[in-house]
């Protein structure tokens, strides 16, 4: 996916959401990868880098990719 692609869809995810919880979630991830001394990738194990790079990795197979709409309603019972 190219860069132009990835950011609508990044738009188009935090369009589609109303909750306030998952939009802060949203900001402090990006507020944090922005964060130009690189604290919040050092801060991280080996192990859990790996884990960020795999899911990158994984992330690029659109059919590994899950809708949000299912993310809701698996997880609907932690509200």
């Amino acid at each position: 996916m190219k860069l132009a692609e990835l950011k609508s869809e990044f738009h188009n995810l935090i369009d589609q959401t109303n909750d306030p919880e998952i939009i802060e979630q949203f900001y402090k991830a990006m507020s944090e990868s922005l964060r130009a001394d690189g604290s919040l990738w050092r801060s991280l194990s080996a192990e859990q880098q790996k884990g960020v790079l795999d899911a990158y990795e994984e992330s690029e197979d659109e059919n590994k990719l899950v809708s949000l709409d299912e993310i809701k309603a698996k997880y609907a019972n932690w509200s």
